[in-house]
């Protein structure tokens, strides 16, 4: 009976300092839906947050965190340009299934140092460690073809290259700040040309380089008005969507055509 008791103390020594141990994440953004029309030129959201902390004392110095806004993810074909008969043209191709279309990553300090490689490949935080999923390469032919580790490394590699001169993959150490012991904030630049979609922002509190909490809030980016519609059309009815087009540029050029006739 004694050991039993003793057995009981200890279970809930270790569940009360596990309990003591755990911080909570509290966080929200400055909006959750961005709408895009004509003269959009690209925003910021703001996230921000607290921690709540459940050991008495502890410092802002021993926590990190990692925010994280990404998406939509579709698939996404990389192309390899060759020079044949003095002409640069497509070449062999890779597709990735599952790319995000946009991948912002900020934290307290550099990654490298917020926690182990190991545990950030694990949980695909950063950039490097995004999960395309399986990808498919193909000949010019269009026949599928094995390509070795290296030379498939070669096309992710260009892939996040174009990401992030277009602005679509940003990496910001320091981009999160502690207001205090316990408050912190980020703020994440959304480019023009970001892609329409469900993005999420999720958000990973860090003590001693382990992950204690996370925590995602849902960012809806779409077009407005006039743009909503074109956008939809061309996807839905690309047919009579390049009709249309072809239409209204015709009648531009008679348009035009017939006021400098005029003059």
């Amino acid at each position: 009976m004694i050991r039993f008791a003793s057995a009981l103390a200890v279970v809930a020594a270790i569940a009360l300092a596990g309990t003591a141990r755990a911080d909570v994440l509290v966080t929200d953004l400055s909006e959750h839906q961005i709408a895009i029309r004509s003269n959009f030129t690209g925003t910021q959201i703001l996230l921000f947050g607290a921690v709540e902390a459940r050991t008495p004392g502890s410092r802002a110095a021993d926590r990190d965190i990692i925010v994280v806004v990404q998406g939509p993810v579709r698939p996404l074909t990389v192309r390899k340009k060759e020079r044949v008969a003095g002409l640069w043209v497509n070449h062999d191709s890779v597709t990735y299934p599952a790319v995000p279309g946009y991948y912002a990553i900020a934290s307290t300090r550099p990654l490298e140092v917020t926690a182990a490689p190991e545990a950030l490949k694990a949980l695909r935080i950063g950039i490097e460690n995004i999960n395309p999923g399986v990808p498919v390469a193909r000949s010019i032919e269009g026949a599928v073809q094995i390509l070795q580790p290296e030379q498939e490394s070669a096309f992710w590699k260009a892939l996040i290259r174009n990401k992030r001169r277009n602005g679509l993959y940003i990496n910001l150490p320091g981009g999160v700040t502690f207001l205090g012991q316990t408050l912190f904030r980020a703020t994440v630049d959304i480019p023009a040309n970001v892609p329409v979609g469900l993005y999420t922002a999720k958000v990973y509190l860090l003590q001693n380089g382990e992950i204690v909490d996370t925590i995602s809030s849902p960012l809806y980016i779409d077009k407005r008005g006039v743009e909503r519609e074109i956008y939809r059309a061309a996807h839905e009815d690309p047919f009579l969507y390049g009709l249309i087009a072809v239409l209204v540029a015709a009648f531009a050029g008679w348009l035009a055509s017939a006021v400098m006739n005029r003059r």
